[in-house]
Parts: structure tokens; sequence; C-alpha cells
């Protein structure tokens, strides 16, 4: 029987950070692993200088959705997110291995690199312009509010403003300020774009051209 495709997603703090995974992201890490739980492969590994972090997803397609949630998890602290596919050589049921490759191009990121995407079907220019996507994704949710921050977590969760407002105890109002002052449709824009190139085979940019015939 195949193994199945695995694939590693890392994430980071800055090697200077005063703050380790544990601190940033407090309680919200056990809050991420059960939101997401039929999507990864295997728990979250934070490294033993906590620093930095592993988890393992059974499909590509997700990762975006993963590092926006991890980032928001942990904020204000920013965090940089690799992603890959496993080893070569039989490798790609195992874990350890998936999990290593995923830190080493982890490590290898600039300073201010946001994404990495080292997967067999993305071009380094489609990558180039993902990293750019998930930078100004970052710049949006690091200049988050708390409110704006539980605001936009809410809505994740429940979708719908007036249960936003019921879950915040606030006005409907009140929940469309933040989720405006929040650029809620700018993030949602970003995210889905990603989504959509992610699913997409190999080809040679982001968005296709329109013909002009």
């Amino acid at each position: 029987m195949a193994t199945a495709q695995r694939y590693g997603l890392a994430f980071g703090l800055g090697k200077k950070s005063k703050l380790g995974l544990n601190q940033a992201f407090n309680t919200r890490i056990g809050e991420f692993s059960e939101r997401f739980a039929e999507m990864l492969g295997a728990p979250v590994v934070i490294s033993s200088d906590g620093l930095s972090g592993t988890l393992i997803l059974d499909e590509s397609t997700a990762c975006f959705d993963l590092a926006v949630a991890l980032q928001e998890a942990a904020w204000p602290a920013p965090l940089q997110h690799a992603v890959v596919s496993a080893p070569p050589a039989g490798a790609a049921g195992q874990d350890e291995a998936v999990r290593e490759k995923a830190m080493k191009a982890l490590h290898k990121m600039k300073k201010h690199d946001v994404l990495r995407i080292d997967l067999p079907s993305k071009s380094a220019d489609e990558a180039a312009m993902a990293n750019s996507i998930a930078d100004l994704h970052r710049t949006i949710v690091l200049n988050f509010t708390e409110t704006r921050l539980a605001a936009v977590r809410s809505y994740r969760k429940h979708k719908r403003q007036v249960n936003v407002a019921a879950d915040m105890q606030v006005s409907q109002q009140a929940v469309s300020q933040m989720i405006l002052g929040a650029r809620w449709r700018q993030l949602k824009a970003a995210e889905q774009t990603m989504r959509d190139w992610l699913k997409q085979p190999q080809r040679t940019m982001l968005w296709p051209m329109k013909s002009r015939s």
C-alpha cells in the first residue's frame, strides 16, 4: 500500500525574541489543535528552546489557514512559517523526517520573510508572491488591538455579525466598527487568494492572465 503524502509546517519566533512560543500562545495552542483536529496528521510539537514548532498535514491546501490561525494565536508576537512536502526516498510517512525538513526550511528564512513555500507544484516566483501576500496579511494582524483581534476570532467562529455581538456582549454597530478597523475584507481576500493558489497545479504565475483577443 502506498504511503500517503505528508506535509510539514514549521513556525517560529525570531532568534532574538524575548518570548517563547508557550508564552506567546498561552492556552491558545490547545484551542488551535481542537479547531484543526481533522486537518492535523500529528500533534503540534514545540522545540526544546521554545522558539519554534512543527505540525504535520495530510494535505497542503490548508497550510495558509493554519499559518493565519497560529499568527492570531501568538498575537502580538510575529511568526514566520515554512511549508514543505515530505522528503523523498520512502520518508513520506515518517513524521520526524517531515518535521526536520520543515525546520531546516524555517531556519533558512531571512529576517523579514514571513512565509516560505517549498512545494514541487509551486515555482520560485509564485512562492515569492505568496510571501508578499503573507507579509501584508501579517502586517494587518500585528496592528490589531485586543478588541479587534477578539472580534476577528469570534467572527471566524460564529460567521454572523449578530452572533458576534452576542458573543462579545456589544452592539452590532460596535462589531461592525471593529471588523472594519481590523480590515476584515482585505484579510479574507488574501486568505481566499492563497487557498485558490494552493489548490491549483503548477503554473507560471499566481493569477492567470485574461485573454485580450
